[in-house]
């Protein structure tokens, strides 16, 4: 039997809602799923033949123990999806500037130290009086701020929850009245997508904050251009949830999950099976 481990996350060990279903799927393929935590005893990943990084959603609040981790992962001869390298390139938000210099349709970044003068700067440098700040390490909305230039209590505010380095981006306003879609691949092949969208008011789109998710039919060239994503990464994913936001002046790029993406799968038809057999598949090569 082939056994195969989540890696979820001490605060949250269970399998989450979203992985239930491809659990399910891959007990009816005749393999076991272990939900193991990653900040938990190494151990029991010893003793499976494939570790799946699904729920580990605690790793930006200690990014060094997570990248250590993956070194750990890395040592020991058992596959890890996605690899290791890919996880810590993707684990600090700065892979959205690798991505943009390869082309890849960003919206106007900055990267600025935790200082209020910095994100003054870099927004006097894009031009806006508003701007949206968050930490290069941060999992959902953590550490995420909306300021304004002239408000120099909330860019403070904004730069003492960073912690870390952050990016200052415009708001696109899209987010708010069209959401932002989800399109979730399995290798190189599309699966399926999922749009989510803020409530009233926010630009915060997930469940915790009040958001809501649908299924998503994505046009051709929003599939092409996350197509032209994964293409410019520095190795090919295994699977990979590519967060876009359609706009008028054409797609934006948001997000690139490579590391304990939600799939999303119970808004796909046939994905948690899609999913289930290729980990059978990475498990047995």
């Amino acid at each position: 039997m082939v056994v195969i481990a989540f890696a979820t996350c001490r605060d949250q060990p269970a399998l989450q809602p979203d992985d239930a279903p491809i659990a399910a799927a891959l007990g009816a393929l005749g393999a076991e799923v272990l939900a193991i935590p990653w900040n938990g005893p190494f151990e029991p990943f010893t003793a499976c033949d494939l570790v799946a990084v699904r729920s580990t959603w605690d790793y930006a609040e200690t990014p060094e123990l997570f990248l250590e981790w993956l070194k750990q992962l890395e040592a020991w001869p058992v596959p890890v999806t996605n690899a290791p390298s890919l996880m810590r390139w993707n684990a600090r938000k700065t892979y959205l500037l690798d991505l943009a210099a390869r082309g890849a349709p960003l919206a106007p970044t900055r990267l600025v130290p935790p200082a209020a003068s910095a994100i003054v700067a870099a927004m006097t440098e894009l031009g806006l009086d508003e701007a949206v700040v968050k930490p290069v390490f941060g999992a959902g909305a953590s550490g995420l701020s909306i300021v304004r230039r002239d408000d120099a209590a909330g860019v403070a505010a904004a730069a003492d929850k960073l912690g870390y380095d952050g990016l200052v981006q415009p708001l696109v306003p899209e987010i708010r009245t069209v959401g932002e879609a989800s399109l979730t691949f399995v290798g190189d092949a599309f699966s399926h997508a999922a749009i989510k969208r803020a409530p009233d008011g926010s630009i915060l789109i997930h469940a915790e904050h009040g958001g809501s998710t649908a299924p998503f039919t994505p046009t051709a060239e929003q599939q092409q251009v996350a197509r032209d994503v994964l293409r410019m990464l520095p190795e090919p994913a295994d699977y990979a949830r590519v967060d876009l936001v359609p706009t008028a002046g054409g797609v934006v790029l948001m997000e690139v999950e490579l590391i304990e993406p939600e799939l999303f799968v119970l808004h796909g038809d046939g994905a948690p099976e899609r999913f289930a057999r290729f980990l059978v598949e990475r498990a047995q090569r």
